[in-house]
Parts: C-alpha cells; structure tokens; sequence
C-alpha cells in the first residue's frame, strides 16, 4: 500500500490470514499513523479466538505532539449598525414557508433557518488576530517567588503548624507587593 501523503502511511502490511483465501484481501487489519508525529512503534497481534482475524495492538513508545499553531480566533461583530441590519431583514422576511405546512417540526425548521441564514448575513464571522500579552514584570524572582509561595501552600495544607501559616501569609503579602511594584515599572 503506498504512502497516503501528509506524512501518513499505513503499518500493517499482512492482509487477513493468509491461506483462508489467496485471492482475497480486506481492510480489517490497517491502521494508518502520522510517521512525522511517531518516532518508535511497534505492532504485536492479539489471538481473541473468535474469528479468523487476530486483533492488532499497536504500541507507541514515543509521540511528539505539535501545539497548535491558530494565531487567530472568529468573531461576529455585534454593534447599532449591525443590529439593525438583523431587523431589518427580518422585517422584510415575509415567513410564507413556515405557514405553508401543518407539521410543527417543518414550521419550526423553516423558521430556524430563515433566521440563521439571516442572523449569518448580518453577523458574519471575522477572522481576528490573537496578540499574545507579554508581560515583561514577571522576572525569575517572581516565578521563583510563586514557586515557593505554593510550596508553602501545600505544606500549610498539610500541616497545622501555627508558626508557618503566619510565616506564609506573611510570604504572601509580600509576594502581592513585589508584584504590585513590578507592575508599575
């Protein structure tokens, strides 16, 4: 079987049980994987003793995964001028098809997409682009900071030391003025 394109390719060669029908072939035993996405695999077959076809157990020892790359996000653009658009074709919409039938699950589809289309045409989807906030005031004493101050969270949680609840709330309004300071500059 030839590569599928896009990095996909199948890894199971044998097909069926061999000596059942020479002449036959079925699609029962393939599974495709993206080589791009799996370094190491292997493939071992389960004998379920039902039928004529062993079962395949793929094993993958190592998957890299790809964050996703969408730098954008849809919108539908909601103001006055957009509004009334929406009422407008909707004032104009003369709703014939939805009373032209006696079955309520007709009249009630009818209506949903006069509206919908309408409701499209008006506010349609944009394209957005997403900008990524830096924040340049969190340092690696901050994080560091952050770090510790969990730390002290769970040990607090952990233990009913009244020397170190005080010793972490202390930690914190700390921490709260250092980032509050950081914030500023």
């Amino acid at each position: 079987m030839n590569d599928l394109g896009n990095q996909v390719s199948p890894v199971i060669v044998s097909v069926g049980k061999e000596g059942i029908q020479k002449n036959s072939a079925t699609a029962i035993d393939n599974i495709f994987i993206d080589t791009s996405k799996m370094g190491n695999y292997s493939i071992s077959p389960i004998v379920n003793g039902l039928s004529d076809h062993d079962a395949q157990l793929i094993i993958l020892h190592s998957y890299t995964s790809r964050s996703p790359s969408k730098k954008y996000r849809l919108i539908r653009n909601i103001n006055d001028h957009t509004i009334n658009d929406f009422l407008t074709k909707l004032s104009y919409e003369t709703w014939d098809t939805i009373f032209s039938t006696d079955d309520v699950n007709k009249m009630f589809n009818s209506f949903l997409d006069t509206y919908l289309k309408t409701f499209y045409s008006s506010f349609p989807l944009k394209r957005v682009h997403i900008s990524k906030k830096h924040k340049n005031w969190i340092t690696s004493g901050i994080l560091t900071s952050c770090k510790h101050k969990r730390e002290l969270f769970t040990a607090c949680r952990n233990n009913n030391n009244p020397d170190l609840l005080k010793h972490y709330r202390s930690y914190c309004k700390i921490l709260s003025a250092v980032i509050k300071e950081a914030k500023k500059t």
